[in-house]
Formats: structure tokens, sequence, C-alpha cells
């Protein structure tokens, strides 16, 4: 049972994403035109960002719900052969230590599989676009129109900064060097 539960969740998941691609995700590969042309291809790309952010971190909470299903069905079987009868404190304790061990083995495992690192790695990935995008955006509808620096701006002042007092010490240094031959 709770082994074709995850499997219709992971099934859910698919064809929504099939389902997007096949419809909406069509849309945002069309080619805008008009006078907004540039706004409605950033704006696409961004809901685009958005999609592949959401999938993606479905994904991992998917898999993470089915190494979590996995540990509960080892900790049952566990369980249920090893604490049997009358409950005590003394088997409260057992099943505790029993769950601990248990779920810090089967989460260890997937933690060091391919897969998890595959899967953070796409997350980060898409977490990182879409975080720029908004960057770009801030930038672009918020800063430019009240004057305000922008990131670029600001790294190439500093930037320049840097490169002036790297220039004020070497002349200085010059300087101290000519003042003591005189």
């Amino acid at each position: 049972m709770e082994k074709s539960t995850f499997e219709s969740t992971q099934e859910v998941i698919d064809l929504w994403l099939k389902t997007y691609e096949a419809t909406f995700g069509r849309l945002v590969e069309m080619p805008a035109m008009g006078p907004a042309r540039e706004k409605s291809e950033k704006l696409m790309k961004g809901a685009s960002n958005f999609v592949n952010l959401h999938a993606a971190w479905t994904d991992s909470n998917s898999n993470l719900l089915g190494v979590l299903m996995e540990a509960m069905r080892k900790m049952h079987e566990k369980a249920s052969a090893e604490i049997g009868g009358k409950i005590t404190p003394e088997k409260y304790k057992d099943f505790y230590r029993l769950w601990i061990e248990t779920f810090s083995a089967t989460f260890k495992e997937f933690f060091k599989s391919g897969h998890f690192a595959s899967d953070i790695g796409k997350f980060t990935s898409h977490l990182m676009e879409f975080q720029k995008y908004n960057r770009e955006m801030l930038e672009e509808n918020c800063l430019k129109p009240m004057n305000l620096p922008t990131k670029t701006e600001i790294d190439e002042i500093n930037k320049e900064i840097y490169l002036l007092k790297k220039s004020v010490k070497e002349l200085t240094g010059k300087i101290k060097e000519l003042s003591e031959k005189t």
C-alpha cells in the first residue's frame, strides 16, 4: 500500500510536468512580437524558470518522501520482530533506539547516493537561475526607474576604488622613495 501510494504520487508529478510542457510550456517557447516583445520574452523566461524550480523541488520532495516511507517500512519490520508482547519502559527505550538506528541508516544511505547529489545539484542550479532572473528583474523594473544603483554599477565602482587605492599606494611608495634619495 505504501509503495503504491508513493508511486502514484510520482506519477501525478510526472503527469503534471508533461502536461505543462505540452501546453503552457510551448507558449513560453513561442517568440514574442510587437512593441513589448522584450518584456514578454523576459516574463516568459521567468515563468519557465519558476516551473523548472518548482519541478526540481517537487522531485526532491518526492524522493525524500520515498526514503522516509522506506525507513518507516524497515522500522515496522524490525519493531514487530524485536519488540513484541507487553509494553514496558525498557521496550520504549529499545523502540526509540531502533527508530534512531533505522532512520539514520536509511537516510545516510540515501544521502551518500549519486541520485541525491544529482537531485540537489539540479535543484540548486534551477534555484540559482531563478534568483538571477529575479535580481535582473528587480534591477530593471525597480532600481533603474528610481535612479538607484544596481549591483553591476556598485561592482564597477568598487573595482574603480580598488584600482585608485592601488595607484595611490604605488605613488605614495614612489614619493617616499624619491624623498629619501634627496
